[in-house]
């Protein structure tokens, strides 16, 4: 009885904002649900069809009466779809070859004598610390959101890894929710755990690359290296770089290692990902904290991205992405939750975070 209970509590959590349950008994291993639907019944049905296939779940749903029988075993089986597989495998290649392409394109002459200079590159093992390191941070950051999901019964897709053409080889990665949040607790977990997760792997990897790293001056800089300078950098990408390394005298500058770099866009990402912007892992955690003070500081965020984009130009895309999208957040279904205490350790601890990683001016 007590299994057959916890089972029920879970499955008629993914059913709730959509169905009323009208009978719930068990027959074999099977749960049995007689449903009513609260909203658009052809649209209920697609939503809980594709929320419980995501969550793994083997079903069937019986439409053919006033009400929906659903015949559901328990015990969910997340398995991992093939496009996520080939998609991550897409990234994993994008991010080794382009990452290494991209150096030498800035160092050669033409395009042909950079793709030489790359390809040399690789065979010597450049971009594989890169790739590892880069890869871990948005493996943990997204991990940290579909963990926080599953603690909290909401449901989740696997992470979907994104190649990209630019200069770190990928835009990201992303998982889709399937359910709605329930309350601002949830919000809060949910959306600060991902920033919080990866940037502690970036963290490890900006301090073990910055012991690797060097000054050098800037008339014997070899081809491929990135001179960086602290002018706009983050407060604490300047403070890891004088305590790991020190200053750079006139006329030099840092030049970071792979891992050093992919640490720096850790950092540089995930504060990105906490601006108090719409449906970024900011603007969950702002409005989990404040709830509809988030709409000003949203306000406040893109204006101040528009100001930056004079130093870097990418900040106008971030700004024109708040502009799209909203910088509102939307309700949760019970707003008036009162918050744990975790929730609100980890929504300060995801803000400072943000103070500590902004990096105002990352390319001139």
């Amino acid at each position: 009885m007590e299994k057959f209970e916890a089972d029920s509590r879970v499955v008629a959590s993914l059913l709730l904002d959509l169905f009323e349950i009208t009978t719930v008994y068990r027959q074999n291993e099977q749960l049995i649900f007689t449903l009513s639907c609260r909203f658009d019944r052809e649209k209920s049905i697609k939503s809980i069809r594709d929320r419980l296939k995501t969550a793994g779940y083997t079903f069937y749903l019986d439409e053919s009466g006033d009400l929906l029988t659903l015949s559901i075993d328990p015990r969910a089986k997340r398995k991992i779809p093939p496009l996520n597989i080939v998609l991550f495998v897409a990234t994993l290649f994008s991010v080794y070859f382009l990452s290494v392409v991209y150096r030498y394109i800035l160092a050669a002459p033409d395009f042909e004598t950079a793709i030489g200079m790359a390809l040399d590159a690789l065979s010597r093992g450049e971009g594989l610390i890169f790739t590892v390191a880069m890869i871990s941070i948005l493996m943990v950051h997204e991990m940290g959101h579909y963990i926080a999901s599953r603690r909290r019964n909401i449901v989740t897709s696997w992470p979907y890894f994104i190649p990209a053409p630019n200069v770190i080889g990928t835009f990201g990665a992303v998982i889709k929710s399937k359910s709605p949040i329930w309350n601002r607790r949830d919000l809060i977990e949910v959306g600060a755990s991902g920033p919080i997760a990866g940037w502690v792997v970036a963290i490890g990897w900006l301090w073990f690359g910055l012991s690797h790293s060097s000054v050098v001056a800037l008339d014997v800089l070899q081809p491929g290296a990135i001179p960086f300078f602290m002018e706009g950098e983050s407060i604490l990408m300047r403070f890891s770089t004088w305590l790991l390394i020190g200053d750079a005298p006139t006329g030099s500058a840092y030049v970071l290692s792979e891992a050093a770099f992919a640490g720096w866009v850790g950092l540089l990402v995930t504060a990105i990902n906490m601006l108090p912007i719409g449906m970024l892992d900011g603007g969950h955690v702002v409005y989990g904290l404040w709830r509809k003070r988030q709409h000003l500081m949203g306000k406040l965020a893109v204006l101040g991205l528009l100001v930056l984009g004079f130093q870097t130009p990418m900040w106008w895309m971030f700004a024109g992405f708040g502009l799209f999208f909203g910088m509102s957040h939307p309700p949760t279904l019970n707003d008036y939750q009162p918050l744990s205490r975790t929730s609100k350790i980890m929504g300060w601890v995801a803000l400072l975070i943000l103070a500590l990683s902004f990096t105002p001016v990352p390319f001139r």
